[in-house]
Protein backbone atom coordinates (compact mmCIF):
# COMPACT_ATOMS: atom_id res chain seq x y z
CA UNK A 1 0.00 0.00 0.00
CA UNK A 2 1.10 3.49 -0.37
CA UNK A 3 0.19 7.20 -0.07
CA UNK A 4 -1.50 9.53 -2.20
CA UNK A 5 1.79 10.97 -3.03
CA UNK A 6 2.93 7.61 -4.45
CA UNK A 7 2.97 8.16 -8.32
CA UNK A 8 -0.22 5.55 -8.70
CA UNK A 9 -2.93 3.89 -6.34
CA UNK A 10 -4.50 0.51 -6.66
CA UNK A 11 -2.93 0.32 -10.15
CA UNK A 12 -4.17 4.02 -11.30
CA UNK A 13 -1.52 6.35 -13.41
CA UNK A 14 -1.48 9.97 -13.03
CA UNK A 15 -2.24 13.14 -15.11
CA UNK A 16 -4.08 15.84 -13.50
CA UNK A 17 -6.32 18.82 -15.23
CA UNK A 18 -4.49 21.30 -16.47
CA UNK A 19 -0.81 20.07 -16.83
CA UNK A 20 1.05 19.70 -19.54
CA UNK A 21 3.88 17.61 -17.95
CA UNK A 22 3.57 13.56 -19.51
CA UNK A 23 2.07 12.25 -16.39
CA UNK A 24 1.98 14.72 -13.42
CA UNK A 25 -0.88 14.25 -11.24
CA UNK A 26 -3.73 12.09 -11.04
CA UNK A 27 -6.30 10.96 -13.86
CA UNK A 28 -9.54 11.47 -11.65
CA UNK A 29 -11.82 10.61 -14.42
CA UNK A 30 -10.18 7.11 -14.80
CA UNK A 31 -10.63 6.46 -11.08
CA UNK A 32 -13.97 7.83 -11.24
CA UNK A 33 -14.91 5.38 -14.18
CA UNK A 34 -13.29 2.50 -12.23
CA UNK A 35 -15.79 3.48 -9.49
CA UNK A 36 -18.52 3.55 -11.40
CA UNK A 37 -18.00 -0.20 -12.59
CA UNK A 38 -17.06 -0.94 -9.28
CA UNK A 39 -21.05 0.04 -7.71
CA UNK A 40 -22.36 -1.25 -11.15
CA UNK A 41 -21.23 -4.96 -10.60
CA UNK A 42 -22.38 -4.23 -6.56
CA UNK A 43 -26.26 -3.04 -8.33
CA UNK A 44 -26.45 -6.28 -10.79
CA UNK A 45 -24.65 -8.82 -8.56
CA UNK A 46 -26.85 -7.63 -5.16
CA UNK A 47 -30.43 -7.44 -7.55
CA UNK A 48 -29.68 -10.80 -9.31
CA UNK A 49 -32.99 -11.62 -11.27
CA UNK A 50 -35.37 -9.47 -8.46
CA UNK A 51 -38.44 -8.01 -10.34
CA UNK A 52 -37.77 -4.71 -8.19
CA UNK A 53 -35.48 -3.59 -11.32
CA UNK A 54 -35.34 -3.39 -14.89
CA UNK A 55 -34.99 -6.82 -16.89
CA UNK A 56 -32.03 -5.07 -18.40
CA UNK A 57 -30.23 -5.12 -15.41
CA UNK A 58 -28.99 -9.09 -15.90
CA UNK A 59 -27.08 -10.88 -17.78
CA UNK A 60 -28.66 -11.86 -21.09
CA UNK A 61 -26.28 -15.20 -21.62
CA UNK A 62 -27.41 -17.73 -24.32
CA UNK A 63 -31.15 -16.13 -24.48
CA UNK A 64 -32.47 -19.31 -27.15
CA UNK A 65 -29.68 -18.18 -29.34
CA UNK A 66 -30.62 -14.13 -29.43
CA UNK A 67 -27.76 -13.49 -27.08
CA UNK A 68 -27.26 -9.71 -26.55
CA UNK A 69 -26.27 -7.79 -23.51
CA UNK A 70 -27.25 -6.78 -20.49
CA UNK A 71 -26.21 -3.80 -17.54
CA UNK A 72 -23.84 -6.83 -15.88
CA UNK A 73 -22.40 -7.62 -19.65
CA UNK A 74 -20.21 -4.74 -19.30
CA UNK A 75 -19.12 -4.66 -15.94
CA UNK A 76 -15.94 -7.51 -16.75
CA UNK A 77 -15.03 -6.03 -20.14
CA UNK A 78 -14.84 -2.34 -18.98
CA UNK A 79 -12.76 -3.55 -16.00
CA UNK A 80 -10.43 -4.85 -18.85
CA UNK A 81 -10.75 -1.56 -21.08
CA UNK A 82 -9.57 0.26 -17.66
CA UNK A 83 -7.19 -2.05 -16.61
CA UNK A 84 -5.69 -1.26 -20.42
CA UNK A 85 -6.16 2.57 -20.79
CA UNK A 86 -4.52 2.93 -17.10
CA UNK A 87 -1.04 1.26 -18.55
CA UNK A 88 0.00 4.37 -21.10
CA UNK A 89 -0.39 6.51 -18.34
CA UNK A 90 1.89 4.08 -15.68
CA UNK A 91 4.66 2.99 -18.20
CA UNK A 92 5.36 7.12 -18.80
CA UNK A 93 4.83 7.87 -14.75
CA UNK A 94 4.31 4.95 -12.64
CA UNK A 95 5.51 1.65 -12.38
CA UNK A 96 7.61 1.88 -15.43
CA UNK A 97 8.78 5.40 -15.19
CA UNK A 98 13.05 5.11 -16.11
CA UNK A 99 12.84 1.60 -16.46
CA UNK A 100 14.49 -0.28 -19.50
CA UNK A 101 11.57 -1.83 -21.51
CA UNK A 102 13.04 -5.95 -20.82
CA UNK A 103 12.47 -4.29 -16.93
CA UNK A 104 8.45 -2.96 -17.36
CA UNK A 105 7.89 -6.24 -19.11
CA UNK A 106 9.15 -8.67 -16.34
CA UNK A 107 7.06 -6.71 -14.06
CA UNK A 108 4.11 -6.37 -15.68
CA UNK A 109 4.66 -10.79 -15.80
CA UNK A 110 5.42 -10.62 -12.13
CA UNK A 111 1.95 -8.40 -10.96
CA UNK A 112 -0.33 -10.23 -13.74
CA UNK A 113 0.98 -13.43 -12.42
CA UNK A 114 0.11 -11.83 -8.74
CA UNK A 115 -3.19 -10.12 -10.36
CA UNK A 116 -3.79 -14.11 -11.30
CA UNK A 117 -3.28 -16.03 -7.95
CA UNK A 118 -5.48 -13.49 -6.02
CA UNK A 119 -8.48 -14.88 -8.44
CA UNK A 120 -7.53 -18.78 -7.37
CA UNK A 121 -7.67 -17.54 -3.98
CA UNK A 122 -10.95 -16.32 -4.35
CA UNK A 123 -12.09 -19.57 -5.94
CA UNK A 124 -10.81 -21.58 -3.13
CA UNK A 125 -12.99 -19.86 -1.08
CA UNK A 126 -16.06 -20.18 -3.58
CA UNK A 127 -15.55 -24.43 -3.83
CA UNK A 128 -13.72 -24.62 -0.23
CA UNK A 129 -17.37 -25.68 1.72
CA UNK A 130 -18.04 -28.59 -1.69
CA UNK A 131 -15.26 -30.26 -2.40
CA UNK A 132 -11.45 -30.69 -1.65
CA UNK A 133 -8.76 -28.02 -2.69
CA UNK A 134 -6.42 -29.29 -4.93
CA UNK A 135 -3.77 -28.12 -7.45
CA UNK A 136 -6.56 -28.06 -10.03
CA UNK A 137 -7.45 -24.65 -8.57
CA UNK A 138 -4.60 -23.08 -9.92
CA UNK A 139 -5.88 -24.05 -13.55
CA UNK A 140 -9.35 -22.13 -13.30
CA UNK A 141 -10.16 -19.37 -15.30
CA UNK A 142 -12.15 -16.45 -13.51
CA UNK A 143 -12.58 -12.73 -13.86
CA UNK A 144 -8.71 -11.49 -11.65
CA UNK A 145 -6.99 -14.44 -13.65
CA UNK A 146 -8.32 -13.11 -16.88
CA UNK A 147 -7.99 -9.64 -15.49
CA UNK A 148 -4.24 -10.83 -14.84
CA UNK A 149 -3.74 -12.70 -18.18
CA UNK A 150 -5.20 -9.45 -20.32
CA UNK A 151 -3.25 -7.06 -17.82
CA UNK A 152 0.63 -8.69 -18.66
CA UNK A 153 -0.20 -8.91 -22.36
CA UNK A 154 -0.93 -5.41 -22.99
CA UNK A 155 2.11 -3.98 -20.95
CA UNK A 156 4.30 -6.59 -23.44
CA UNK A 157 1.95 -5.18 -26.51
CA UNK A 158 2.24 -1.51 -25.36
CA UNK A 159 6.29 -1.98 -25.77
CA UNK A 160 6.14 -3.45 -28.94
CA UNK A 161 5.61 -1.37 -32.11
CA UNK A 162 2.02 0.48 -32.29
CA UNK A 163 1.68 -1.40 -35.65
CA UNK A 164 1.65 -4.92 -33.65
CA UNK A 165 -1.44 -4.41 -31.09
CA UNK A 166 -3.15 -3.18 -34.35
CA UNK A 167 -2.57 -6.61 -35.75
CA UNK A 168 -3.16 -8.56 -32.70
CA UNK A 169 -6.48 -6.68 -32.30
CA UNK A 170 -7.40 -7.39 -35.65
CA UNK A 171 -6.30 -11.12 -35.23
CA UNK A 172 -8.17 -12.09 -32.32
CA UNK A 173 -11.59 -10.09 -33.85
CA UNK A 174 -10.86 -12.66 -37.07
CA UNK A 175 -9.79 -15.37 -34.85
CA UNK A 176 -13.24 -15.42 -33.06
CA UNK A 177 -15.15 -14.57 -36.11
CA UNK A 178 -13.79 -17.42 -37.65
CA UNK A 179 -14.16 -19.91 -34.55
CA UNK A 180 -17.44 -19.46 -34.11
CA UNK A 181 -19.19 -18.70 -37.43
CA UNK A 182 -16.98 -20.44 -39.63
CA UNK A 183 -15.00 -23.66 -38.55
CA UNK A 184 -16.45 -26.72 -37.99
CA UNK A 185 -16.50 -29.29 -35.24
CA UNK A 186 -14.56 -32.18 -35.86
CA UNK A 187 -17.21 -35.17 -37.31
CA UNK A 188 -19.90 -32.50 -38.07
CA UNK A 189 -20.81 -31.29 -41.67
CA UNK A 190 -21.69 -28.04 -41.17
CA UNK A 191 -20.81 -25.68 -38.46
CA UNK A 192 -22.35 -25.78 -35.13
CA UNK A 193 -23.08 -22.81 -32.38
CA UNK A 194 -25.36 -23.90 -29.94
CA UNK A 195 -25.37 -22.90 -25.94
CA UNK A 196 -22.85 -25.86 -25.16
CA UNK A 197 -21.02 -26.60 -28.87
CA UNK A 198 -18.84 -24.78 -30.86
CA UNK A 199 -16.02 -25.09 -32.30
CA UNK A 200 -14.66 -22.63 -29.38
CA UNK A 201 -16.05 -25.39 -27.29
CA UNK A 202 -14.44 -27.83 -28.93
CA UNK A 203 -10.90 -25.72 -28.45
CA UNK A 204 -12.15 -24.74 -24.67
CA UNK A 205 -12.46 -29.36 -24.35
CA UNK A 206 -9.90 -30.34 -26.31
CA UNK A 207 -7.09 -27.49 -24.91
CA UNK A 208 -8.00 -27.61 -21.31
CA UNK A 209 -6.76 -24.79 -19.52
CA UNK A 210 -4.57 -23.12 -23.01
CA UNK A 211 -8.10 -23.64 -24.67
CA UNK A 212 -9.39 -21.43 -22.21
CA UNK A 213 -6.50 -18.70 -21.92
CA UNK A 214 -6.67 -18.87 -26.15
CA UNK A 215 -10.29 -18.38 -26.50
CA UNK A 216 -11.28 -16.06 -23.46
CA UNK A 217 -7.64 -14.77 -22.63
CA UNK A 218 -7.03 -13.39 -26.20
CA UNK A 219 -10.18 -11.16 -26.66
CA UNK A 220 -9.60 -10.38 -22.90
CA UNK A 221 -6.17 -8.73 -23.70
CA UNK A 222 -7.48 -6.90 -27.10
CA UNK A 223 -9.94 -5.25 -24.75
CA UNK A 224 -7.29 -4.23 -22.78
CA UNK A 225 -4.92 -3.11 -25.39
CA UNK A 226 -8.08 -1.27 -27.12
CA UNK A 227 -8.03 0.62 -23.86
CA UNK A 228 -4.43 1.45 -24.01
CA UNK A 229 -4.77 2.86 -27.54
CA UNK A 230 -8.32 4.98 -26.33
CA UNK A 231 -5.86 6.47 -23.70
CA UNK A 232 -2.82 7.16 -26.04
CA UNK A 233 -5.61 9.30 -27.93
CA UNK A 234 -6.88 10.79 -24.86
CA UNK A 235 -2.93 11.65 -24.22
CA UNK A 236 -1.92 13.04 -27.34
CA UNK A 237 -5.05 15.46 -26.92
CA UNK A 238 -5.41 16.09 -23.00
CA UNK A 239 -5.01 20.12 -23.81
CA UNK A 240 -7.70 19.91 -26.61
CA UNK A 241 -10.84 18.41 -24.54
CA UNK A 242 -13.19 18.86 -27.18
CA UNK A 243 -10.97 16.41 -29.79
CA UNK A 244 -10.95 14.30 -27.13
CA UNK A 245 -14.63 14.10 -26.97
CA UNK A 246 -14.97 13.77 -30.75
CA UNK A 247 -12.23 11.66 -31.23
CA UNK A 248 -12.77 9.67 -28.23
CA UNK A 249 -16.14 9.46 -27.83
CA UNK A 250 -17.21 9.77 -30.98
CA UNK A 251 -14.84 7.20 -32.21
CA UNK A 252 -16.56 5.07 -29.21
CA UNK A 253 -19.74 5.58 -30.04
CA UNK A 254 -19.25 4.67 -33.82
CA UNK A 255 -17.41 1.20 -32.99
CA UNK A 256 -20.51 0.66 -30.73
CA UNK A 257 -22.92 1.18 -33.27
CA UNK A 258 -20.84 -1.31 -35.84
CA UNK A 259 -20.60 -4.17 -32.92
CA UNK A 260 -24.45 -3.37 -32.50
CA UNK A 261 -24.90 -3.92 -36.17
CA UNK A 262 -22.79 -6.63 -36.60
CA UNK A 263 -24.68 -8.42 -33.51
CA UNK A 264 -28.07 -7.10 -35.60
CA UNK A 265 -27.33 -9.08 -38.68
CA UNK A 266 -26.80 -12.13 -37.05
CA UNK A 267 -23.09 -12.73 -38.34
CA UNK A 268 -21.64 -12.31 -34.22
CA UNK A 269 -23.91 -11.96 -32.03
CA UNK A 270 -23.46 -9.89 -29.00
CA UNK A 271 -22.22 -12.72 -26.18
CA UNK A 272 -19.90 -12.39 -22.83
CA UNK A 273 -19.97 -16.04 -22.54
CA UNK A 274 -18.62 -16.61 -25.81
CA UNK A 275 -16.36 -13.46 -25.66
CA UNK A 276 -17.60 -12.74 -29.51
CA UNK A 277 -15.70 -10.44 -31.71
CA UNK A 278 -18.97 -7.73 -31.59
CA UNK A 279 -18.57 -8.05 -27.79
CA UNK A 280 -15.07 -6.81 -27.60
CA UNK A 281 -16.00 -3.67 -30.19
CA UNK A 282 -19.03 -2.70 -27.99
CA UNK A 283 -17.35 -2.89 -24.79
CA UNK A 284 -14.32 -0.62 -26.22
CA UNK A 285 -16.48 1.99 -27.88
CA UNK A 286 -18.32 2.20 -24.58
CA UNK A 287 -15.45 2.27 -22.36
CA UNK A 288 -14.07 5.04 -24.98
CA UNK A 289 -16.85 6.86 -24.77
CA UNK A 290 -17.77 6.95 -21.39
CA UNK A 291 -13.58 7.82 -20.54
CA UNK A 292 -14.44 10.71 -23.30
CA UNK A 293 -17.24 12.18 -21.42
CA UNK A 294 -15.81 11.54 -18.13
CA UNK A 295 -12.50 13.26 -19.13
CA UNK A 296 -14.32 16.41 -20.15
CA UNK A 297 -16.56 16.52 -17.33
CA UNK A 298 -13.86 15.81 -14.37
CA UNK A 299 -10.25 16.79 -15.33
CA UNK A 300 -10.30 19.18 -18.56
CA UNK A 301 -13.56 21.18 -17.37
CA UNK A 302 -14.05 20.58 -13.47
CA UNK A 303 -17.60 20.48 -13.41
CA UNK A 304 -18.34 17.42 -11.61
CA UNK A 305 -15.74 16.05 -9.10
CA UNK A 306 -17.86 12.52 -8.58
CA UNK A 307 -15.30 12.10 -5.48
CA UNK A 308 -18.17 9.68 -4.69
CA UNK A 309 -17.21 7.12 -7.53
CA UNK A 310 -13.48 8.30 -7.08
CA UNK A 311 -13.03 6.71 -3.45
CA UNK A 312 -14.55 3.64 -4.85
CA UNK A 313 -12.26 3.62 -7.94
CA UNK A 314 -9.13 4.40 -6.15
CA UNK A 315 -9.38 1.47 -4.39
CA UNK A 316 -10.65 -0.94 -6.73
CA UNK A 317 -8.80 -3.96 -5.90
CA UNK A 318 -9.85 -4.27 -2.21
CA UNK A 319 -13.12 -3.29 -3.12
CA UNK A 320 -13.36 -6.29 -5.09
CA UNK A 321 -11.83 -9.23 -2.97
CA UNK A 322 -13.59 -8.01 0.20
CA UNK A 323 -16.74 -8.33 -1.49
CA UNK A 324 -15.83 -11.51 -2.71
CA UNK A 325 -14.56 -13.51 -0.09
CA UNK A 326 -17.30 -11.83 1.85
CA UNK A 327 -20.02 -13.29 -0.92
CA UNK A 328 -18.63 -16.50 -1.01
CA UNK A 329 -18.06 -16.54 2.63
CA UNK A 330 -20.77 -14.80 4.14
CA UNK A 331 -23.59 -13.61 2.41
CA UNK A 332 -24.01 -16.97 0.97
CA UNK A 333 -23.08 -19.33 3.49
CA UNK A 334 -24.64 -17.58 6.95
CA UNK A 335 -27.84 -18.46 7.96
CA UNK A 336 -29.98 -15.80 9.50
CA UNK A 337 -33.91 -15.36 10.60
CA UNK A 338 -36.15 -13.78 7.99
CA UNK A 339 -38.62 -11.68 8.99
CA UNK A 340 -41.68 -14.52 8.39
CA UNK A 341 -39.49 -16.47 11.11
CA UNK A 342 -37.71 -19.09 8.77
CA UNK A 343 -34.10 -18.39 7.85
CA UNK A 344 -32.23 -18.14 4.78
CA UNK A 345 -28.47 -16.78 3.79
CA UNK A 346 -27.32 -13.37 5.08
CA UNK A 347 -27.43 -11.49 2.04
CA UNK A 348 -31.60 -13.17 1.36
CA UNK A 349 -32.42 -12.38 5.22
CA UNK A 350 -30.75 -8.82 4.75
CA UNK A 351 -33.53 -8.13 2.21
CA UNK A 352 -36.08 -9.40 3.56
CA UNK A 353 -35.61 -7.56 6.66
CA UNK A 354 -35.38 -4.15 5.01
CA UNK A 355 -38.53 -5.02 2.62
CA UNK A 356 -39.85 -5.89 6.41
CA UNK A 357 -39.03 -2.34 8.19
CA UNK A 358 -40.20 0.06 5.01
CA UNK A 359 -43.13 -2.08 4.47
CA UNK A 360 -42.63 -2.34 0.41
CA UNK A 361 -41.06 -4.88 -1.68
CA UNK A 362 -39.95 -2.74 -4.57
CA UNK A 363 -38.50 0.19 -2.04
CA UNK A 364 -36.82 -2.16 0.27
CA UNK A 365 -35.17 -4.12 -2.90
CA UNK A 366 -33.35 -0.75 -3.52
CA UNK A 367 -32.81 0.56 -0.43
CA UNK A 368 -30.79 -3.01 0.46
CA UNK A 369 -28.60 -2.84 -3.00
CA UNK A 370 -27.92 0.84 -2.22
CA UNK A 371 -26.80 -0.20 1.59
CA UNK A 372 -24.40 -2.83 0.20
CA UNK A 373 -22.87 -0.56 -1.74
CA UNK A 374 -22.62 1.86 1.08
CA UNK A 375 -20.94 -0.39 2.83
CA UNK A 376 -17.93 -0.82 0.53
CA UNK A 377 -18.05 2.65 0.00
CA UNK A 378 -17.44 3.16 3.66
CA UNK A 379 -14.49 0.83 3.92
CA UNK A 380 -12.99 2.72 1.13
CA UNK A 381 -13.67 5.99 2.36
CA UNK A 382 -11.84 4.66 5.36
CA UNK A 383 -8.71 3.76 3.63
CA UNK A 384 -8.70 6.79 1.48
CA UNK A 385 -8.76 9.01 4.49
CA UNK A 386 -5.67 7.00 5.62
CA UNK A 387 -3.86 7.57 2.59
CA UNK A 388 -4.17 3.78 1.97
CA UNK A 389 -4.41 2.56 -1.55
CA UNK A 390 -4.15 -1.36 -2.17
CA UNK A 391 -2.40 -2.42 -5.33
CA UNK A 392 0.01 -5.46 -6.23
Amino acid sequence: MQGERGNEAAGTPVMARGTTGSGAGRLASLDAFRGLVIVVMFLVNVAGRDPAFPSWFAHMGWNQGRMGLGLADYVFPWFLFIVGAAVPLSMASGRGQGKPAWRKGLSAVRRGTVIYLLGTVIWCATIAYDRPLTLSVFAHWDILPLIGFAYAACVLLYLAPAWARVVFVLGVLVFKWMILTRLRIPGEDAVVWTQSQSFQAYLRTSLGWWGTAITQGLPSAATAVLGAMACEVLRANRDRPGKVLAVLGGGGAAVSLLAWAWHASGDMPLSKDFFSSSYVLVSAGTGAALLALMYLVIDARGWMGMWFLRVLGMNALAAYILAEFLWKTVMMRWKVTTPGGGSSVFITAWKGWIQHGVGSATLGSWLHVGTYILAYWLVCLALYRKGWFVKV
